[in-house]
């Protein structure tokens, strides 16, 4: 029994020496962490290590805040209290630290920092060589000498769209705002930045269509030269309108009232051509009708009881052919109600009639289609020269 007890005195003295280690109580001895929080990991143990930053790309002068996370790697627990370095690299490919953090009980950490230039960073914990060493994968924040954004990708025609940015360097250096046609780029308004670097300019598109626009920044004693593409800006022109009955119709009005306003939100409809259209309850630019057919001739007699019309401010759709599509047609119900309501705003919207130009082409939306194929293919949506046709209205 006296030597069983005597073989475990080594053991037992390792595991006190060990515990004695970790809370940092025996002197001279480098104490682990005092808030490691993740059960069963001890000094040595190998640790991770993740990094974020956002932005991830920013003018001169602006900051990035690094976000990252020290983990126990076998557990992936979170490691409190535990010195984390951020580093970046230099021109040599070495690092160098430029904050040294602390984890929170959750093994967060976060840094705020201005990058001068384009720079890769990332975070270090432990000994370099030792087992308990994670280095973070590389983070690249890149710095632009200018940003810049539009406040708003589409507009009504007349509104205002604001361009904002910063430039990197001191405030009161010029920028400039220049637009994009077919014959290349011209400025349209000139500013200076302020004393934080940011600037504005105020644009307002005057015709429906795609806005392309650039802000520039010349060369000068602050810093290079640098130029900002924006996203282009659809401007469109936008129409609202009210639906209604006329007469007895069996079909759903709600079902009518939802398939028109998806048709006019269709990215294959006059969507194309920059029109979009928002219904009301009443007035509004135009109405549209679903008509009983003995009704039609109430709106003009040069409507028909067979088919839909356009008359003045009235798009009317034909509730029989509503229902029952055209027996000349020979696509879809789903197809034919699409057709017929694009074919009619169509007229609204200042368009004639058109004509198959190819057997086996796709019929033009503006083709009566409800009357005969005339050997197109049927088609609801309206054919690129007819967005063309649109636009130049």
């Amino acid at each position: 029994m006296a030597a069983v007890a005597l073989s475990r005195r080594p053991a037992i003295v390792a595991g006190l020496v060990a515990v004695l280690i970790a809370l940092g109580a025996l002197p001279g001895v480098p104490g682990a962490a005092s808030a490691v929080g993740a059960a069963g990991w001890a000094p040595g143990d190998p640790t991770a290590l993740t990094s974020t930053a956002s932005p991830s790309v920013v003018a001169t002068g602006r900051p990035t805040t690094f976000a990252g996370r020290l983990t126990d790697a076998a557990t992936s627990a979170p490691l409190a209290g535990l010195p984390v370095d951020l580093e970046a690299q230099d021109a040599t490919g070495g690092w160098t630290v430029v904050a040294t953090l602390t984890t929170d009980a959750d093994g967060q950490l976060t840094s705020s920092q201005v990058p001068p230039s384009t720079t890769v960073y990332r975070v270090h914990h432990g000994a370099a060589g030792s087992a308990e060493e994670s280095v973070s994968p590389p983070v690249t924040v890149r710095v632009k000498v200018l940003t810049a954004a539009p406040s708003r990708l589409a507009v009504p025609v007349g509104r205002i769209v604001t361009v904002r940015g910063v430039l990197g360097g001191p405030g009161g250096r010029g920028v400039r705002l220049e637009q994009g046609d077919f014959n290349g780029w011209h400025s349209v308004a000139q500013t200076t930045s302020l004393a934080d670097g940011s600037f504005a300019f105020s644009v307002e598109p005057t015709a429906p269509g795609f806005w392309t626009w650039r802000v520039v920044h010349d060369a000068d004693a602050g810093g290079p030269e640098g130029t900002v593409w924006l996203p282009r800006v659809d401007a469109f022109r936008l129409h609202t309108y009210a639906v209604t009955t006329r007469g007895t119709v069996r079909a759903d009005p709600t079902a009518f009232r939802a398939l028109v306003a998806a048709t006019y939100a269709d990215p294959r409809g006059w969507l194309r051509a920059h029109h979009r259209f928002r219904e009301v309850r009443h007035g509004g630019a135009f109405t549209v009708v679903l008509a009983q057919p003995r009704t039609m001739r109430s709106f003009s007699s040069t409507c028909s009881s067979a088919y839909s019309c356009r008359i003045g401010r009235y798009v009317v759709i034909n509730a029989a052919r509503w229902v029952h599509g055209s027996p000349y047609f020979t696509g879809s119900l789903l197809d034919y109600r699409q057709m017929v309501i694009d074919h009619e705003t169509g007229h609204w919207l200042g368009l004639g009639h058109a004509y198959c130009r190819r057997t086996g082409a796709l019929a033009p939306v503006m083709q009566q289609q409800s009357k005969g194929m005339q050997g197109c293919r049927p088609n609801p949506w309206p054919l690129p020269r007819e967005i063309r046709a649109v636009r130049a209205h």
